[in-house]
This record gives structure tokens, C-alpha cells and sequence, in this order.
């Protein structure tokens, strides 16, 4: 990496995911700076990364700084990140882009004409077991893939233990499906290079809280290849947890859990032995925001999670949504017609 000393980042929200973002910002070695409605969260933020700290995004934006790392109820990911694109600051918006498909068409339309750039945060991308698979994938070990299977499973683990902004609808736009589902979504997605969703056949389900939003949920993706997406997620249920990953393709098929140490590849060959691929893991959040910093400082592409992937994941969340609300498949591109 290069010398970073001159980048300024500003972390907006400066709770559990915004100070994990600072961490690993200032690992590589870049300026901090931070806002917050919240005084006790200004701070310590201050105290512990002696950075300067604002009482909202827009002092952090006129005071001036390169990049912002949006880290709020996704409520606000709207407002916060349009007003740093038309400044020209770059973002980095945790997922997902919006608590409402119809905001992230907003975020969407501005970041287009924007002259900064705007990613989304999903995270699993960024695992060391992601990127030998996509490696993998991209070598033709697959042959055709044609299926992608993805678990992100809890067997209890309500973000807040069900009192915080993760169960309010207001401020979450849903549930788990908004927390978790989002990562394992975009993952699926990702290892097939995102092609078209056309259907969406999905159900939600709010079974073990007083809290109005899903916490577990069950989906299929069709998409225009013919290839599909299954995903299965919970913040509690009758399950074991799990957070595996599984490709199927045409010349052999893999497995990996995004944390853990190897690929598990099979072959067509029934009676040949799985292959196992060792691979260090790596600190995601790290590598993350690592390339998030290169791309600021001009030294690397727009990292991926782009502004149209992560509209695409929102769509496919509000179709699962839809889809369990009628108890029928909704079709993408009739749904979205107007802006497809």
C-alpha cells in the first residue's frame, strides 16, 4: 500500500460497525474523522482514535474530507449519502443501499451523475474463501455454473436482542433479510459475475420475537441464464448456525464457509476423492475498506459492490418480500419496469 496520510475518511455513525470501520482505516494509516447525533459517541470516538468528530454529516462534509463511510440506521443511508455524492465525496454506504427500494433508486439515479463514486459494503465478498472460489470460477474449474446455494443461518442472535433499530420496520425496512440476507444475496450473486434476476419466489417469517419484521426467510432466484440462486437465512430458529456456501457447475462444484481455512472442491466423478484448497483467512472489514482507500486515493479501480449490484440486491430483497406477501413468484422486470 501507499502513503495514505493525506486521505481524510469520515466515518458517519460512530456505533459498533462505524468504529470497526475506523480500526481498520487507521491500519491503513489514513486520517480519521467522525460525526454523530450522539455526544457520548463523539466522545469516545475522539478519545480513542484522537480524531476531530462533528455533530452531524453535514459539519463532517464542510469541514472537508476525501471519502465517507456511512454507518447509520439505513434509514438514513439516503440523505447522507446524496448530500456527500453532490459535494463530490466519494462513499462507502453500509449494506444495504436503502431501507426501501425506492430510495435506493434515488441513491442510484444521483450516484450515476455524481463525480465521486459511491459502493455498498458487503462485506463477504472481501473473504480470502470468496476470492480463490471466484479465482476458480474464473480459471473454468467450474465449467458452466449453474447453481449457487448460500446458508447464513443463527440459531439465536437478534441484532439488540430484539430492542434495537434492526427490528423497527421504520428504520430498518425489514428484517433479517435486511441484516443477513443482504451479504448472502450479493455473494450468490457475485460468484455467478451477476447476471439478470428475472423471478423471485421467496417467504419471510417472524416466528420467535414481538418484533414486526422476518427473522428467518427462505428464496429462489431465477435468472435470464437459466441459472439459480437458493438462500436460506435466520437471526433465531429450530437450526444449526451456518454460513456455507456451495457452487454447482457443469465440470465439478465447491464449498467454503467465508470464515474458515479451505475450498472443498468436487468433481463430476463420483468416486473421485474432494479436493481441499487451503486458504488463509483474511480480516474482510480490512480488505474492505483497504480497497475502499486505494480507490480514494486514485490508485485502484471503484471496488466492486457497485452502485447497479447493490440496487440489483435491493429489487431482489423487495421482490422476496413481495412475493411472500401474494404466496407467488414475482417477476423482476415486470416489477420494475419503469426503471429496467
Amino acid at each position: 500500500m501507499g502513503d495514505y496520510s493525506s486521505i481524510r475518511i469520515g466515518i458517519v455513525g460512530l456505533g459498533t460497525i462505524g468504529r470497526i470501520h475506523a480500526e481498520r482505516i487507521s491500519e491503513a494509516d489514513a486520517k480519521l474523522a467522525g460525526a454523530d447525533l450522539d455526544q457520548a459517541a463523539r466522545n469516545s470516538f475522539e478519545e480513542e482514535f484522537d480524531a476531530p468528530v462533528y455533530s452531524d454529516h453535514q459539519a463532517l462534509l464542510e469541514a472537508g474530507v476525501d471519502a465517507v463511510i456511512v454507518g447509520v440506521p439505513n434509514r438514513f443511508h439516503e440523505e447522507i449519502t446524496i448530500n456527500a455524492l453532490e459535494s463530490g465525496v466519494n462513499v462507502l454506504v453500509e449494506k444495504p443501499l436503502a431501507h426501501s427500494v425506492e430510495s435506493a433508486e434515488r441513491i442510484a439515479a444521483v450516484a450515476r451523475e455524481a463525480d465521486a463514486f459511491c459502493v455498498v459494503g458487503f462485506t463477504m465478498r472481501h473473504s480470502a474463501l470468496t476470492q480463490r472460489t471466484v479465482a476458480l470460477r474464473d480459471e473454468g474449474r467450474f465449467g458452466s455454473i449453474s447453481h449457487v446455494s448460500v446458508d447464513y443461518l443463527r440459531r439465536g442472535g437478534v441484532p439488540g436482542e430484539g430492542d434495537g433499530w434492526f427490528t423497527d420496520p421504520d428504520l430498518a425496512g425489514g428484517g433479517v433479510l435486511m441484516d443477513l440476507g443482504v451479504h448472502i444475496i450479493d455473494l450468490a450473486l457475485h460468484l455467478l459475475d451477476y447476471p439478470d434476476v428475472t423471478e423471485v419466489t421467496g417467504q419471510a417469517r417472524s416466528e420467535f420475537g414481538s418484533y414486526a419484521v422476518d427473522d428467518s426467510a427462505t428464496a429462489l432466484l431465477r435468472c435470464a441464464s437459466g441459472q439459480t440462486v437458493s438462500i436460506e437465512t435466520s437471526w433465531h430458529g429450530t437450526c444449526s448456525a451456518s454460513n456455507e456456501c456451495r457452487v454447482r457447475g457443469t465440470e465439478a462444484g465447491a464449498t467454503f464457509d467465508v470464515v474458515n481455512e479451505d475450498v472443498t472442491v468436487i468433481d463430476t466423478d463420483p468416486d473421485e476423492e474432494f479436493e481441499t484448497i487451503a486458504v488463509e483467512p483474511n480480516d474482510m472489514h480490512l480488505a474492505e475498506d483497504r480497497e475502499f482507500v486505494e480507490a480514494v486515493a486514485g490508485e485502484s479501480d471503484v471496488p466492486g459492490g457497485t452502485i447497479e449490484e447493490a440496487l440489483t440486491v435491493q429489487r431482489v430483497i423487495d421482490a422476496i418480500y413481495t412475493s411472500s406477501e401474494r404466496g407467488a413468484a414475482v417477476e423482476l422486470h415486470d416489477e420494475y419496469n419503469s426503471s429496467v
